[in-house]
């Protein structure tokens, strides 16, 4: 059975880095740079691998080391999915599916309401949601307040973990469970939306 490991790299410019790795399938899921990171699989000559995903295998048998350049001029950040077994089984294509599905993220089931008076006394604005994928939250424009949010109903203007004066967004990702609101005047207003 193979093992999907999705791992991070940065890489400043111009940098080559080897990383010893023994795989049988490797592909490339994201780069920072304009320019294609470079790959070579043990002593392979170095490709570009384009901006988006790109994948290699090498059948039966397993590569031990992927070098990695940066031809950008500046510092970029890749990420790539290594295995350590054979990915051609029905099991482990099924686990790329997935680990693809959740990094492009949803682009159905938006659920969004209208905006939200928060005032003196702590609101929730985001109730525990299993399937969520991220949410966004948005202080009105013609706020004149400043609106906090924290985790519980124990937020105030000085135990909180975003602070958005008017027009300001606050957005997260990977968190499920409940989001609330305390402003420093009444009726003030916050648009939010989650998928």
């Amino acid at each position: 059975m193979s093992k999907l490991v999705l791992r991070s790299l940065t890489l400043i410019a111009g940098e080559i880095k080897p990383v010893d790795e023994v795989a049988s399938f490797f592909m490339l899921v994201s780069n920072t740079g304009a320019s294609k990171i470079q790959i070579k699989l043990d002593n392979d000559p170095f490709s570009e691998f384009p901006v988006g995903y790109e994948y290699r295998e090498k059948g039966e048998s397993y590569f031990n080391k992927v070098t990695f350049k940066n031809p950008n001029a500046g510092t970029v950040v890749i990420e790539y999915i290594m295995s350590t077994g054979l990915v051609r089984s029905s099991p482990a294509m099924t686990a790329l599916v997935d680990i693809l599905s959740e990094l492009q993220g949803v682009s159905t089931g938006a659920d969004y309401d209208t905006e939200q008076n928060i005032g003196l006394v702590a609101s929730e604005v985001f109730a525990v949601n299993a399937s969520r994928h991220s949410a966004i939250c948005t202080a009105k424009g013609s706020n004149t307040g400043i609106i906090y949010l924290g985790y519980d109903d124990n937020v105030t203007s000085v135990k909180w973990i975003a602070e958005l004066y008017a027009g300001q967004p606050f957005s997260f990702d990977d968190w499920r469970g409940t989001i609330y609101a305390i402003a420093t005047l009444a009726n003030q207003k916050l648009g939010y939306g989650e998928h």
